[in-house]
Order: structure tokens, then C-alpha cells, then sequence
């Protein structure tokens, strides 16, 4: 499916203390945190970019699908 190939290059696994977790690919920013910041702070993809303007948002769209 075309959808999933495209998170796929935007998401990775990360192993860590805690078990695996998804990150933004390249970044140290969780799937999770942008996940948050959307639903319970009320961001659009735009101003998650804003806050975190090291991803592009296509990492966020990827992130959100995810």
C-alpha cells in the first residue's frame, strides 16, 4: 500500500530502555510528542513545524497517519 511506504520513510523504530518507540526518521523527536502536541495542545501541522522546525511537515502528516 502506498500510504505505508510513504510513513515508512518518514518514521523509524527506535529500541530504547523503555522498549521500541517511533521517532520522527533523523530525529530524536517522538511519533508520540508530535501526536500530542496535535491532539491535546490543539496544533495544527503547521505551528507543530513551527515549534519543532527541524522536521518538515511531511514528518508531521507521516507522524499523525502513523
Amino acid at each position: 500500500m502506498a500510504t505505508v511506504d510513504v510513513v515508512r520513510g518518514h518514521i523509524e523504530v527506535v529500541q530504547g530502555a523503555g522498549g521500541p518507540k517511533a521517532h520522527i526518521a533523523g530525529h530524536n523527536i517522538r511519533v508520540q510528542d508530535v501526536a500530542v502536541m496535535h491532539e491535546k495542545w490543539g496544533l495544527t501541522a503547521g505551528e507543530i513545524v513551527e515549534e519543532l522546525p527541524t522536521i518538515s511537515l511531511a514528518d508531521v502528516y507521516a507522524a499523525l497517519a502513523y
